[in-house]
């Protein structure tokens, strides 16, 4: 007995050291194995208490959070999206139809036309751009003036007012009566009887008697009896049908 306890003695004084450090070191790690595991009674007390519900990624449980308006950046401008209604009838484009005027109405003419030297049919007409044929001369020829077709003995008379400024007995158109009106115009009576009634120099008036129907002129004796009237603007024969009631 004594024998063993010697021993133990023995073992204690070469090994003490170590079985302190031994046990310090458990000591130690008991501690630290205490103090990261939880018992078993504060286990259950934090499953107990009730979580907060996770909140959304991007998002704070922080109710201050919710106390802060947020103050658009009106420096900026908002795009607005533009979403095209469905189903909308595309409006029918009508052209505008500009009114057609109605045709301007031509004036009247502001000429007022004369009365005819004598009363008659023109069997010759007027012709200056063109050539007419004559049979008493049987040529192709121009012809300023045209030729009404009386009765021999017929009356002829001044178709507008004005001075006789010529009286004579042409070798073509035989006896000639010429009067001067205002405005450059002259007026020609020709192929008359050889009883004209007038002389030069004297003052006519519109329907004033000048003479009769004749066949004096030898240019145009193929014809039925006439008088041969021409009518002139500024020395130009024009048709005297524009200035003249005839036919």
């Amino acid at each position: 007995m004594e024998k063993k306890e010697n021993t133990l003695i023995l073992f204690l004084r070469n090994n003490g050291f170590y079985l302190v450090l031994v046990l310090c070191l458990l000591a130690i790690g008991s501690g630290i194995v205490l103090l990261t595991v939880p018992n078993e009674k504060e286990q259950k007390t934090i499953e107990a208490v009730p979580t907060e519900a996770a909140a959304p990624v991007g998002q704070s449980n922080d109710q201050r959070l919710g106390d802060i308006k947020i103050v658009p950046d009106r420096t900026k401008p908002t795009a607005t999206p533009y979403y095209p209604p469905l189903n909308t009838a595309v409006p029918t484009v009508v052209p505008t139809v500009e009114p057609t005027p109605a045709p301007t109405a031509k004036p009247a003419s502001t000429v007022q036309k004369a009365s005819a030297p004598v009363s008659g049919e023109i069997i010759f007409g007027f012709a200056v751009d063109k050539l007419i044929y004559s049979v008493t001369l049987d040529q192709w020829m121009t012809h300023p003036a045209v030729d009404i077709a009386a009765q021999e003995g017929t009356t002829v008379k001044a178709v507008l007012s004005g001075t006789v400024s010529k009286v004579t007995e042409d070798d073509a158109l035989g006896f000639l009566v010429r009067i001067k009106h205002s405005n450059g115009r002259e007026t020609t009576y020709a192929n008359l009887g050889s009883d004209v009634r007038v002389h030069e120099g004297d003052k006519v008036n519109a329907g004033d008697v000048i003479g009769t129907v004749g066949t004096s002129a030898i240019s145009e004796c193929s014809l039925a009896p006439h008088l041969h009237f021409a009518y002139t603007i500024d020395g130009k024969a024009v048709d005297p049908a524009k200035y003249v009631r005839l036919g």
